[in-house]
C-alpha cells in the first residue's frame, strides 16, 4: 500500500483529509507539525509528503528542505488556501512535486498524490542515454513514466537542472490532457513530443491528433482559469505557453535560469553538504571512557 505522511496542523482538517485518502487506498501517517514530521520521517518508508503551506511555527517550505537533506528525491505536495501564480511557481522552485488550493477535491488530491510519485519514479527510473529530439508514443498513460525520464535526461543535459519539477509538472499534464481529449484513450493513436533544451531555452511541445479546442480559452480570467486547473497548472508551470495549429499543439517554454539563481542554488547545495558531513561526524564520534593505567604494584 502506498504510504502518505500527512502534515496539517488544523485537526478538522486533517480528520477530514485522513478519511479521503484512506479512501482512496492511501496509507496515512498524520501529525499536527513541522516537528512532529521530522520526527515520524523515516520511521517508515513514505511515498510522498502531503504538507499544509503555513503553520505555526516552521511550515512546508521549512519542512521540504528538511525532508530532502534525507532524500533529494522526496515527492512533496504543498497544500495552500492562498495560492497565487507567484507562489506556486516559487514552491515548485523549491522543489514541491505539485501544489494545490484548499479547499481541494478528493479527485484532484488523490491524483496530484499519484502523479507526485509517479515523478519521484521517473527521476529515479534509468532509461537509455540516447535521446531522440522526437518521440512518438501511443495514447497510452502507461507511457507517462518512461516519457518523463526521457525529457528529464534532456533538461539535465541542457542545464535545466533547477527547472525539472515545472518541467516534467507541465509535460505530464499537458501528456495526460493529449492522452485523455485529444486521442480519446485510443491507444492506436499517437501523441507526438518534442524537447529540445540550449543556452537559449527550453522548448516542450506536445501534439495530438484530436480536433483541438478554441485557443482564446487559454486567455480566460484568471478565476475561470482556475477552474480549469490543468490548463492554469500549465500556465503556472511554464514562462510561456502557446496552443497552436488548431488548438492540438501544446508549445511549453522555459528560460534557462538567471546566473544569480544558479549561484544561490549553487550556494544551498553546498551547504546542505557540509550540514550532511557535519552530521555523519556527529554520529561517528562517540565518548569512550578512558583507558585504566597499570593498578599499583
Amino acid at each position: 500500500m502506498r504510504r502518505v505522511l500527512l502534515v496539517e496542523d488544523d485537526d478538522a482538517v486533517r480528520r477530514v483529509l485522513e478519511i479521503i485518502l484512506t479512501r482512496a487506498g492511501w496509507e496515512v501517517a498524520s501529525v499536527g507539525g513541522v516537528d512532529e514530521a521530522e520526527r515520524s520521517f523515516g520511521l517508515e518508508p513514505t511515498d510522498v509528503v502531503l504538507s499544509d503551506l503555513v503553520m505555526p511555527g516552521k511550515g512546508a517550505v521549512e519542512l521540504l528542505v528538511s525532508l530532502r537533506e534525507h532524500d533529494p528525491r522526496l515527492a512533496f505536495v504543498v497544500m495552500s488556501g492562498q495560492l497565487t501564480d507567484e507562489r506556486f511557481r516559487a514552491l515548485l522552485q523549491d522543489g514541491a512535486s505539485d501544489c494545490l488550493a484548499k479547499p481541494c477535491e478528493a479527485d484532484l488530491l488523490n491524483r496530484a498524490l499519484e502523479r507526485a510519485v509517479l515523478l519521484r519514479r521517473s527521476l529515479d527510473g534509468a532509461v537509455g542515454a540516447d535521446q531522440p529530439p522526437s518521440l512518438e508514443m501511443p495514447a497510452d498513460l502507461v507511457e507517462r513514466t518512461r516519457l518523463l525520464g526521457r525529457v528529464d535526461e534532456a533538461a539535465q543535459a541542457g542545464g535545466f537542472d533547477l527547472r525539472r519539477n515545472r518541467i516534467l509538472l507541465a509535460l505530464d499534464e499537458a501528456f495526460t490532457n493529449a492522452v485523455k481529449h485529444g486521442a480519446r484513450g485510443d491507444r492506436n493513436r499517437s501523441i507526438v513530443v518534442t524537447a529540445s533544451f540550449t543556452v537559449h531555452g527550453g522548448v516542450v511541445t506536445v501534439s495530438d491528433p484530436g480536433p483541438g479546442f478554441d485557443a482564446g480559452m487559454a486567455t480566460l480570467e484568471r478565476d475561470r482559469a482556475l477552474s480549469r486547473r490543468g490548463m492554469h497548472l500549465i500556465r503556472t508551470a511554464c514562462d510561456d505557453v502557446r496552443w497552436i495549429g488548431r488548438g492540438n499543439v501544446c508549445q511549453m517554454v522555459f528560460r534557462q535560469p538567471p546566473p544569480e539563481e544558479l549561484m544561490a542554488a549553487q550556494r544551498a547545495r553546498q551547504a546542505r553538504s557540509e550540514r550532511r558531513r557535519a552530521k555523519r561526524m556527529a554520529s561517528s564520534t562517540t565518548l569512550r571512557p578512558p583507558v585504566a593505567g597499570p593498578g599499583p604494584v
